[in-house]
């Protein structure tokens, strides 16, 4: 490590101290602002360390994937039961969910995100339409 000389050990003791007046008089200007960093970051951490970031959008994925096995389960063992339409609508729904989610979390850019944007937007308007026609007429 370098050890500092006199002069460099003044000029470093000088600008620590005008970093802790410009903090001060931050502070005297917003007296929200927490004392300091860690303090902060203390505050906001809640569930976040929980699962990274960049992970949230693979377990999502999983969630809506589980769910569309669900419905679709229930959807080919409930044909025979009256409410089929109801069976349908979930499966249509949670494939809604699918379509969405892949559109918006996972293609950023290119062909590819305006293809399964175009689709996630014509599968939401058949799913609404499926829903306008089955509970109206």
């Amino acid at each position: 490590m370098k050890q500092l000389t006199d002069t460099e050990k003044q000029q470093l003791d000088a600008k620590i101290k005008e970093e802790q007046k410009r903090q001060q008089a931050l502070r005297e200007s917003n007296p929200d602002l927490p004392e300091s960093f860690k303090v902060a970051s203390a505050k906001t951490q809640g569930m976040k360390g929980l699962v990274p970031k960049h992970l949230w959008k693979y377990v999502f994925l999983v969630g809506i994937l589980s769910l569309v096995v669900c419905n679709g389960v229930l959807f080919f063992y409930g044909r025979d039961s009256g409410s089929a339409k109801i069976f349908n609508l979930n499966l249509m729904v949670a494939l809604m969910l699918l379509f969405n989610h892949i559109a918006f979390s996972f293609t950023k850019t290119g062909w590819k995100s305006r293809v399964m944007k175009i689709v996630a937007w014509v599968w939401m308007v058949l799913v609404f339409v499926y829903m306008y026609i089955s509970w109206v007429a």
